[in-house]
């Protein structure tokens, strides 16, 4: 009877990891080339893996031909290496991206199970992590953050089970010298992806975690270890880079981190307090239900040092991004993995109660947050305030969009009302999973109109030859080389490609409006086009022949002059 019932439970487990694997094809793999690439990052994670792939300089990144400094090259190398697989699509573009945000929840679940009586909690802490808003809306994007999240995941928790297997023997361990080699490489290859960060979250984590647990021998002595490792995994492209561009590593050292972290003009400069006001909606829907979390994580604590370094690897990194004079919202991804841990543990234990109280106004808070979110998408098509969402040929995407949320509120009342504390969570994952899966095809074209160029490029592009003279502002650079395959395009706002053009060898590509003027004199029969998002400046429009053809997509304007 009780070999039926082990056989039972794993048969159980095992059809809820498919059910998980399932779920992450439908809504991460799924719809990612259904939309257009946005403007600036995912067509810069175009633009320079395609430039590596037909340059064959697999070293230097650059953006349309300029040297572009601001990042390793992990990033770039695998976005390359999707594109010649996948083609030159909004799918192979996102790849890399949407995979890393699945692998970090496999690692999740992985750490979970080794920590946790039950696997069930390790399930729920991978479905939990993969329906936080913020990992959805990060994982569906092309940006770098969530390979950093994978590598820094894997650094972080090779260190902490390095440590415990060494705790378990005084002798050597294989099993740990494999953690402690794991956890080097990962953190070497987040370097490769972001750079200095991926030393920094580590150290805020696991050192203070190894004073609190007076692990000194694992601190001073296998601390450089790992860093030697991950320093050795760098070293290739670190010496490549240096012999062929000698000031990238002064470049990418001061200005890229020194500067952005501490500079008071900071590009997106935002408060310390930032990041804590967004986080009920970034960790929705699960953040509503903290203090049942909390609530269960206050029994039975049998591993006092698996929690502290749970709270050190949450609370950290945020304190740390929190501190940054710049701050993006994809930057706390890496806070994420811990946090569902911690929110599966608590919610198991809290969810055997009998009274479930802080979980149910957990749920009502969930509730109330959709129902104004439905009525303000009402009211702003309704009553048309400052813009129109939906456009009336756009009725049918609005009805999606208010489905999802209806099948939201439904699961949010199913989770307040059930008495199962399996359904409970699932339908709990339900207030967020047809909101995350149906906002993919109900994104309004005032968005498309101002985010992504891709069908405003693509209606000039038969207008424009190899001898056509592009011109862009810094906004446009990256999707019109993506979109046009040029790497000879010529700005009028230097922006993030100001340092490459400072270069002797590229500074003729930039045109104040003297030069701007000179060129239109000199282009002989050849056609120009100038690209600009929003307006250009006034100098270079004063300079526009009166028959300049002028084309507008929302906010993405162009001019051909003849």
């Amino acid at each position: 009877m009780s070999a039926n019932s082990d056989n039972s439970s794993q048969s159980k487990q095992l059809t809820l990891g498919i059910g998980l694997l399932l779920l992450f094809v439908l809504i991460y793999m799924i719809p990612l080339g259904n939309r257009p690439l946005s403007i600036p990052d995912e067509t810069r994670y175009a633009e320079i893996p395609y430039e590596m792939l037909t340059s064959g300089d697999w070293i230097t990144p650059r953006l349309n031909g300029l040297r572009y400094f601001e990042k390793p090259p992990l990033g770039y190398w695998l976005n390359a290496i999707s594109i010649s697989v996948f083609g030159e699509n909004n799918f192979a573009v996102r790849f890399f991206s949407a995979l890393s945000a699945g692998l970090t929840t496999l690692l999740v679940y992985l750490f979970t199970a080794k920590i946790s009586i039950s696997r069930r909690t390790a399930l729920l802490a991978a479905f939990i992590h993969m329906t936080f808003f913020e990992v959805y809306a990060v994982g569906s994007f092309s940006v770098l953050d969530n390979l950093l999240t994978l590598f820094l995941t894997a650094g972080i928790l090779g260190f902490y089970l390095a440590v415990n297997e060494e705790n378990k023997s005084k002798n050597e361990n294989k099993t740990a010298w494999i953690y402690w080699l794991a956890s080097g490489v990962s953190l070497g290859l987040a370097f490769l992806t972001k750079g200095f960060l991926a030393l920094a979250i580590p150290v805020i984590v696991m050192v203070p975690w190894l004073i609190w647990q007076h692990q000194w021998r694992a601190l001073l002595v296998k601390g450089w270890l790992v860093v030697l490792i991950a320093v050795l995994i760098v070293l290739p492209w670190g010496i490549a880079i240096h012999l062929q561009e000698s000031d990238f590593w002064h470049y990418f050292f001061w200005v890229e981190h020194i500067k952005r972290f501490t500079a008071e003009n900071a590009q997106h400069k935002a408060p310390f307090y930032y990041f804590l006001v967004l986080l009920p909606v970034l960790a929705f829907p699960w953040f509503s239900l903290i203090p049942a979390a909390f609530a269960g994580l206050k029994q039975n604590e049998n591993s006092p040092e698996t929690f502290r370094f749970l709270w050190l690897w949450l609370i950290a990194p945020f304190l740390f991004f929190s501190a940054s004079s710049g701050k993006l919202l994809t930057y706390i991804l890496p806070c994420f993995p811990p946090m569902a841990i911690l929110m599966a543990i608590g919610l198991s234990r809290y969810l055997q109660k009998k009274d479930v109280h802080l979980f149910r106004w957990g749920v009502l808070f969930n509730l109330l947050f959709l129902c104004l979110s439905v009525t303000a998408i009402i009211i702003i098509q309704l009553f048309n305030l400052k813009f129109t969402l939906y456009h009336a040929d756009e009725m049918a995407k609005l009805l999606i969009l208010l489905a999802a949320f209806f099948i939201a509120i439904a699961g949010g009342v199913i989770a307040y009302r059930s008495n199962s504390a399996n359904i409970r969570l699932l339908s709990v994952g339900l207030m967020a999973l047809p909101v995350l899966t149906l906002m993919q095809f109900a994104i309004p074209d005032i968005i498309k109109q101002s985010k992504s160029p891709e069908i405003f490029i693509n209606e000039i592009k038969p207008s424009i030859d190899k001898n056509t003279v592009i011109i862009s502002d810094s906004a446009m650079l990256r999707a019109l080389g993506w979109y046009l395959k040029r790497s000879d395009i010529y700005v009028i706002g230097k922006g993030e490609v100001a340092y490459g053009l400072s270069y002797p060898d590229a500074s003729h590509r930039f045109l104040d409006a003297q030069r701007f003027s000179a060129m239109l004199k000199n282009k002989g029969t050849h056609t120009a086009v100038l690209f600009c998002r929003k307006s250009c400046p006034e100098k270079i429009m004063a300079l526009l022949p009166v028959d300049a053809k002028k084309r507008q997509y929302g906010k993405f304007l162009s001019w051909s002059i003849n």
